[in-house]
């Protein structure tokens, strides 16, 4: 059964605004590097600056809608929009080659983006619904934080297709709200590539079936504890094993007789 996906195509998107972003990042070198070359005056000397301050900021917006819309992570993309503008700024009047290297540096990187989204764009309109048992949460070396509000997390899954099959495992890179982040034997509903079968994505807007007691399911008192313990966990205070241990002494606590 294929899950049905009618949202728009991403790819063609990224691709306009990435289009654009390298203009906005070449057309102030370039018209820099013009004004310089008759630049004899403080005056001269400040147009080129200012025309170099707007590139950047212009430049910096259309990455930020890039980020905004894209399905992937873009981390070495900030990189690129923070750096190589003015790199390209300061080394196009040395010499035409610096720019045509950061050309390439942009474009090669757009272009990865783009394939990329497009990836996703064929597993979101042909990819085949599964389930996901969840049969290990890795943590990062590194926590990552998105924001103050979720954190991304790699999910081992034992994974079994709604168009038969033998289960298989296959990881899942997801973003997923501090306290909300599954565990083991927890079950997701994932978009599988038919064509590499090991590419899948969470589908969001279906609901995790949790395995362990949820907040939900306690009283109110007790929930906010539990969902207490979930954030810090997630957040990186409390070790997997440390919240195991504390969750376990307090559900005990909880159903403990008066």
């Amino acid at each position: 059964m294929t899950a049905v996906y009618r949202g728009p195509v991403m790819w063609r998107t990224i691709a306009t605004l990435s289009a654009l972003w390298w203009v906005l990042i070449v057309a102030p070198a370039l018209i820099g590097t013009r004004l310089l070359d008759h630049a004899g005056t403080a005056a001269a000397t400040g147009r080129v600056l200012g025309v170099w301050l707007v590139g950047y900021v212009a430049q910096f917006v259309v990455f930020l809608m890039i980020s905004r819309r894209s399905p992937r992570p873009v981390l070495l993309g900030w990189f690129i929009s923070s750096m190589v503008p003015w790199a390209a700024d300061w080394t196009a009047p040395l010499s035409l080659w610096w720019l045509a290297m950061w050309t390439a540096l942009v474009v090669g990187y757009a272009t990865w983006l783009v394939g990329a989204v497009s990836k996703v764009d064929h597993l979101r309109r042909d990819g085949v619904r599964g389930v996901g048992v969840v049969l290990e949460v890795i943590r990062p070396m590194f926590n990552v934080v998105v924001n103050k509000d979720a954190g991304r997390r790699v999910l081992r899954l034992s994974v079994e297709r709604s168009d038969g099959g033998a289960p298989y495992e296959a990881n899942l890179t997801g973003t997923f709200a501090l306290g909300e982040v599954p565990e083991s034997e927890d079950r997701v509903v994932v978009r599988i590539d038919p064509d590499e079968p090991h590419v899948i994505e969470l589908i969001e807007d279906e609901p995790i079936l949790r395995a362990a007691p949820q907040p939900t399911d306690l009283d109110p008192e007790m929930a906010e504890r539990l969902r207490t313990l979930k954030i810090m966990r997630d957040r990186g205070d409390l070790t997997d094993a440390e919240f195991a241990t504390a969750r376990k002494r307090f559900l005990d606590q909880g159903s403990a007789p008066e």
